[in-house]
């Protein structure tokens, strides 16, 4: 016969296991989307990350990109790093190729990181810091009339097997490689940017003093005044 403290024992097991079942359910929540539902909550994640953003979509609209810059923009400014995969240009009809070419620059004067994996891609992906994964029929930056669904899985696990499974891993690390290589050549390039800049001031600063002597020695002006018209004309060049 159980005692007392035995079967209290095993209620407070129950309990805490069906406690546990609860928290696992909720981490790894699954949710069903259709074409009108499914922005608003991309958006909602979106607009939560903490650190990057992954799209995975074959085809590309300027319509669907209008739609969502201004999400893309709000990430940008907060140094979310944002990466686009996507098919080439080349696999568009000719006459779409201007406009999927403008939509995609847009992107990149953004800040967003835009790759090619290949011909033929066909899967649909978003994840969001590869904890939040969504999964389904919708194109993603070019849907635009069509009935389709998509699942939301907020479970890391999920979000990681999904980047080995397509090979984001490696494409993700080469991203930020690059990334990094472009920041690195901006800094360079603005370093010697300043440079250049001071070193005309400081030749400028040599000049005047000189420049003020011969004209005082030419005509019959006021050094004081000469100093502030040269001044100025400098201030109003380096401003220009």
């Amino acid at each position: 016969m159980i005692s007392h403290a035995q079967s209290f024992k095993q209620l407070l097991k129950r309990r805490d296991d069906a406690i546990k079942a609860e928290k696992i359910s909720e981490s790894q929540s699954i949710d069903l989307y259709n074409e009108n539902t499914f922005y608003k909550a991309l958006t909602a994640d979106m607009l939560a990350a903490k650190k990057e953003v992954i799209i995975y979509s074959p085809f590309v609209s300027k319509f669907r990109t209008d739609f969502l810059k201004p999400t893309i923009e709000k990430l940008i400014d907060r140094n979310i790093d944002i990466f686009i995969f996507t098919r080439p240009i080349e696999e568009y009809d000719s006459t779409m190729q201007p406009q999927i070419g403008c939509a995609l620059k847009r992107l990149e004067e953004l800040g967003v990181c835009i790759f090619y994996p290949g011909r033929y891609i066909h899967q649909k992906v978003a994840i969001v810091d590869r904890e939040v994964l969504w999964e389904g029929s919708l194109n993603i930056l070019s849907h635009r009339a069509s009935n389709e669904m998509m699942r939301r899985t907020a479970h890391g696990e999920s979000a990681t097997q999904v980047m080995q499974y397509i090979g984001l891993n490696d494409q993700i690390a080469a991203a930020y490689k690059l990334k990094y290589e472009k920041l690195y050549k901006g800094l360079v390039n603005n370093s010697k940017h300043s440079f250049k800049l001071k070193t005309k001031i400081f030749l400028l600063g040599m000049a005047i003093p000189i420049i003020v002597w011969l004209i005082v020695g030419l005509v019959n002006l006021r050094p004081a005044q000469i100093y502030t018209s040269l001044a100025n004309s400098i201030i109003a060049s380096l401003q220009h």
